[in-house]
């Protein structure tokens, strides 16, 4: 590892401190499993320390690795730390889920992408920590705040500033660091558009020049997500849509004020819920188009990787035995699409999410402890589908960490490997077929019959259409056709669907494979 990044650690690589605890939360997913923190980034993240990071883990002989750390951009899976130190983990059979990244809502910017790793995008739950807003005009406005503080009740309404209208500096507009000393902003609720920067930096500098609140509203690209932060002051973050009722009171009186009312934590109150965070990186995946990512999507920022984590360490419990591979199978051949209200799980601007948005859905944790059939994959069956990316011998040799043969007969495009779910990029007149193979992890004696939904013109056919399984443990292989349709009218360029192996009996196993693909 330091021979290939000698060059590019800026620092030497620091042996990683480690601070181990008995146990999780109590309240946490898995509040049974111990966790060994290591501490691989303090100002910044070096390639280096993130290895030495990974190596002591990995040496330490634990489980499963979470990790919420990505590169600014994805890079070829032979250049990444993150993807190299994982796939070490996973020939030791160690776990490995990612964050996907934090520069949604634009498209292919998901990174940690390598498909040995479980890609973890991020979801609202429907809970929030209710911060209101009551304007002069008696509108309220929900946004969100950690911080509650039970001593803020002015007697009156406070007067508004809003720094975007009285100066033409942007950094002003989004209460930068310094921009608002030459703005009156004492004693009043100031008000700062969202933009780029950290919701408590805004609020350290309204509270450092005398501010005695603040309201965070969207910029359109984040829509309906807001954040619970733990403010300097009392605040509320609110929607772009609620930002836009806020702009409207502003311009229709002279003298605008309002108030801030804290209610705590509510449950049930955030609607749709799951959603997708505005800030979770979405795909398609820059460097392998033939996988489908992120993989999976869970509630929070960066503890939505934590959450996915904490259920894989219930499924390795349950099932000691199980590679990363079928863990993450188990995961993503059972999780679901629609919210709480029966509709499709929505975006940020409250539209439907696409598979490049919320991958295979979110997790379902119950539902993942007992999958049915599972998708396995041996460390060495990435070998031919590295070869099939173009990566040269000594490039696939990096990550494999011994010699290999990326001949011709080896080679396989990325959708052929025994991924979960399909991915693939569909030209006029294409015909693509791929081959997976599942096993039995259910019940012995067992059959399913297959079901598609079909992308929008794209023909799917699954041969044999029926399974059955005699013995735990037992195998059985299928494929799939997928044929571009021609004059079919299609409302995108993303065509999506699911294959859906049904259990006969009882049992009601549900295997859910997500389609998708990008017409060109």
């Amino acid at each position: 590892w330091e021979s290939y990044f000698r060059d590019s650690c800026r620092v030497p690589c620091r042996r990683c401190q480690r601070v181990w605890t008995s146990e999780w939360d109590s309240h946490g997913i898995a509040p049974r499993a111990h966790v060994a923190m290591y501490k691989a980034c303090a100002v910044s993240c070096y390639d280096g320390d993130l290895l030495a990071a990974i190596d002591a883990a990995i040496d330490d002989g634990v489980d499963l690795l979470s990790i919420s750390i990505g590169p600014e951009s994805p890079f070829p899976f032979y250049y990444d730390v993150i993807a190299l130190g994982a796939f070490r983990a996973i020939q030791k059979g160690i776990f490995v889920s990612c964050s996907a990244g934090n520069d949604g809502p634009y498209p292919s910017t998901v990174t940690n992408d390598a498909p040995w790793i479980l890609t973890v995008g991020a979801s609202t739950i429907d809970r929030e920590i209710r911060a209101t807003v009551k304007l002069g005009n008696n509108v309220e406005l929900h946004g969100q705040s950690l911080f509650q503080p039970k001593d803020f009740h002015p007697r009156q309404p406070l007067p508004i500033v809003h720094p975007a209208a009285i100066s033409n500096n942007e950094s002003a507009a989004v209460c930068e660091k310094g921009s608002l000393k030459n703005i009156d902003v004492k004693g009043k609720i100031v008000i700062c558009h969202m933009g780029q920067l950290r919701i408590e930096d805004k609020g350290k500098e309204v509270k450092d020049n005398g501010g005695a609140a603040m309201i965070v509203f969207n910029e359109q690209d984040d829509g309906y997500t807001t954040l619970a932060t733990a403010n300097v002051l009392p605040a509320s973050h609110i929607s772009y849509k609620d930002g836009l009722v806020l702009k409207n009171y502003l311009i229709s009186t002279q003298s605008p004020t309002a108030t801030i009312s804290f209610q705590g934590t509510l449950i049930g109150k955030s609607q749709p819920a799951p959603q997708m965070a505005s800030f979770s990186s979405r795909g398609p995946s820059t460097q392998s188009r033939g996988i489908l990512k992120p993989d999976i999507v869970g509630p929070g920022t960066s503890m939505s990787c934590p959450h996915l984590s904490g259920v894989a360490a219930l499924i390795k419990s349950a099932h000691p035995d199980w590679s990363p591979a079928a863990i993450k199978s188990a995961i993503l051949t059972t999780a679901y699409t629609a919210d709480l209200n029966g509709n499709p799980i929505s975006t940020e601007q409250n539209v439907s999410a696409t598979v490049f948005d919320r991958g295979s859905g979110h997790v379902h944790t119950l539902r993942a402890l007992n999958p049915g059939l599972v998708y396995d994959i041996e460390p060495d069956d990435y070998i031919p589908y590295l070869c099939g990316l173009g990566y040269s011998e000594q490039q696939v040799r990096y990550i494999v960490q011994r010699k290999v043969n990326c001949s011709t007969p080896t080679l396989i495009p990325g959708a052929q490997l025994n991924y979960p779910t399909f991915s693939m990029v569909l030209g006029a007149g294409d015909q693509m077929t791929y081959t997976r193979t599942v096993t039995n992890v259910g019940r012995p004696f067992s059959t399913y019959i297959s079901k598609v939904l079909s992308p929008q013109g794209v023909a799917v056919k699954v041969m044999p259409s029926v399974i059955r399984f005699k013995d735990l443990n037992d195998k059985a292989s299928y494929t799939v056709t997928f044929t571009r349709l021609e004059n079919v009218t299609r409302s995108s360029i993303i065509g999506q669907g699911s294959l859906v192996w049904n259990s006969i009996g009882d049992d009601g196993y549900k295997v859910v494979s997500t389609i998708a693909v990008v017409f060109v």
